[in-house]
Order: C-alpha cells, then structure tokens, then sequence
C-alpha cells in the first residue's frame, strides 16, 4: 500500500478542538527522510456549514498569520455551528523563511493551485487543500498582506464572477466582513490562485490585503479579526447575532490603474495609502542610481481614484509597480462587472 503524500495527525471531522499539522512528506538536502510539518486547526460542533480560514499563502505576509493564530486559541467549540478548518502557515517553507515564495521549490502558492500530489512541496499542499478542503467548504477566508514589498489600505477583495445567485451571496458576504474598502476583480488573476479553487468548488470567499510593508499593523490586524469573525456570523457558523456592517466597493480599472517604473532607481514616494488623487497629479519621483547628474523622473497617475497600494521598498527596476488606484462602484454596478469571465 502507498504512503499519501500528505497525512494529517488529527481528525478534520471529529467534534471539538484539535489542533495538529499536515505532515507531508519530502527528502532534501534540508528534510532528509522527514515530513514538512504545515499546522492546521480544526474546531467542529455539530451540523452546519464549514469555513476555512487561510493565512501564509505568502511567507512575509505576517497580519493574517497572527490573526489565525488568535482564532485558533479563543474560538471554542460550544460557540460554533458546523466546522472551522484553520491554517495560520499554508506555505510553511516560505513562512519561516520569510519569504514571499517557497525557498524549497522557489514556488508561488498562490499560483499553484489546483496543485499536483507527485510535484513539490507548494503544489502537494495546494492539491491538498482543492481535493481534500475545498468540496466539503462554503466560505472561506484568505487573509494576505502586502508583505515586504508594499503596503495597502486595508481591504477586501471579492470576485465578481459565477451566476447571479453567486455574486450576490459573494456580495453579501463582502458587506458582512465589512471591510473600509472592499476591491471588486473582474477575473483571478491566475488560475493557480486561492481565490480560483474557491470559484471552482462554488465557495463563497473573501480575500484581504491588510497593511503589510513586513510589519505587524494593529488596526489592519484587529480589521481582519472583525471581519473574519462577522463573517462566520453571517455564515451561521459562529454563534452571535450578524451585525449590520457595510463596505465601500472599488473596482481598479486594468493596467491604467497602476504607475510602473519606467526606469530603475530609487523611488521617492509623493502620496500615501488611502489618498484621493486626479489623473495627472503626480506620484512621485525616481532618482537615478547610475548618473547622479541625470534628472529625476516623475510618474504621474493617468486616472483618479483612490490610492489602494504602493511599494515600500524604495530601490525599483524599471516595469515595478509603484502604486496603483481603484475607483468607487456601486452594488449594482458589480452585478455587471466581468458578465462572461471564467475563473
């Protein structure tokens, strides 16, 4: 008989509390004969919809990391309806490296997905969570950041994609976790992301971008755990009343909305995070590295909106994203948006 790649030390459908690791296993320079041991938490009570709550995908991405760890300590089970599944370090390789990607296989795990069990250690714990999580999963909650290399205004982000039943329940959900902003996407970025496994298996699911910048933000953290938690409520996973909570809705329009470097150097910031800006004003400037009599060259913004992200380190190659933009929307306006995309 075969050894599964991948075993957990608990039972993910047993009654209670427990708290215990994928172990999969993996032989390197590094993991010679051993396991890589990914924590998972499991709390389960009853019948009811089941949650799974993500953080880690990226390894220098800290607040939801922190934010997990909280849930799995002070959720307890007499106060759920169905099951929460919990994982504070899904990339753990590029976790405690500190690292955005897998210092094992140098892989994204946010573009990994739908994953692939005979493959490196990114894909083998993608494939875990598509075939083994996501079908028996209604909501779900990704929590992300922006890691060493940018920092944004705390966010959600939703996916205006499925049938009408679907966005409007994906709709509902972003007002219930009620983010300050929450970023409407016409299509996933890539079909190896999270957020694609979740619109394959029609879960319901919200993404965050909580500050970032390789740091822990208090505000942005205790706006996760809110959300997170109204969220549940909202899902009649977790006892409590579902409280009235709204969001703003943005839509960021294409490449237009970004500012790129065309040029290498050292990037000096004009606006921060949450800013209102006119196409025209401009972003900021960047020195050149190589010819301290060359001029700087500024970056403009070719549309208005509101100022979502920007990068923090300060030393860009030419085509880095410097900062980039959304423009409010309506609820009606995201029925429409992305009509005719797949995931």
């Amino acid at each position: 008989m075969s050894i599964p790649p991948i075993a957990a030390t608990i039972d993910l459908d047993a009654p209670g509390k427990r708290i215990g690791r994928l172990e999969l296993l993996w032989s390197n320079d590094i993991h010679a004969y051993g396991v890589i041991p990914v924590p998972i938490a499991v709390i389960c009570n009853g019948e009811g919809p089941t949650a799974l709550i993500t953080a880690g995908i990226h390894g220098d991405e800290y607040e939801g990391q922190v934010i997990v760890r909280r849930f799995i300590r002070e959720l307890r089970p007499e106060n759920i309806h169905g099951r929460i599944v919990l994982m504070p370090a899904v990339n753990l390789p590029a976790v405690l490296e500190r690292r955005r990607v897998s210092p094992i296989d140098a892989q994204n795990m946010n573009r990994a997905f739908p994953g692939d069990p005979e493959s490196g250690p990114t894909a083998m714990i993608a494939d875990c969570i598509e075939r083994r999580l996501l079908p028996f999963t209604q909501y779900a909650v990704d929590l992300h950041s922006g890691g060493t290399q940018s920092i944004f205004a705390p966010c959600g982000y939703v996916y205006a994609l499925g049938d009408a039943d679907f966005r409007k329940r994906k709709l509902a959900a972003a007002h219930a976790f009620g983010a300050p902003r929450t970023v409407v996407v016409a299509s996933t970025s890539s079909r190896g992301s999270l957020s694609a496994a979740c619109e394959r298996h029609g879960v319901v699911m919200i993404a965050t971008e909580l500050g970032g910048g390789a740091l822990l933000d208090r505000t942005a953290i205790q706006i996760g755990i809110d959300g997170t938690l109204a969220l549940l409520r909202h899902a009649g996973v977790l006892q409590g009343d579902a409280a009235d909570r709204r969001t703003v809705l943005f839509h960021t329009a294409g490449r237009a909305a970004s500012v790129t470097a065309p040029i290498g150097g050292m990037l000096e910031h004009f606006v921060e995070v949450g800013a209102e800006v006119e196409a025209g004003d401009t972003a900021g400037r960047i020195w050149p590295m190589d010819d301290i009599s060359r001029e700087p060259v500024e970056l403009k913004f070719a549309i208005s909106g509101t100022v979502l992200a920007r990068r923090t380190m300060p030393i860009v190659l030419a085509g880095d994203t410097a900062c980039h933009t959304g423009e409010r929307i309506t609820d009606e306006a995201f029925q429409s948006i992305g009509l005719g995309s797949g995931a």
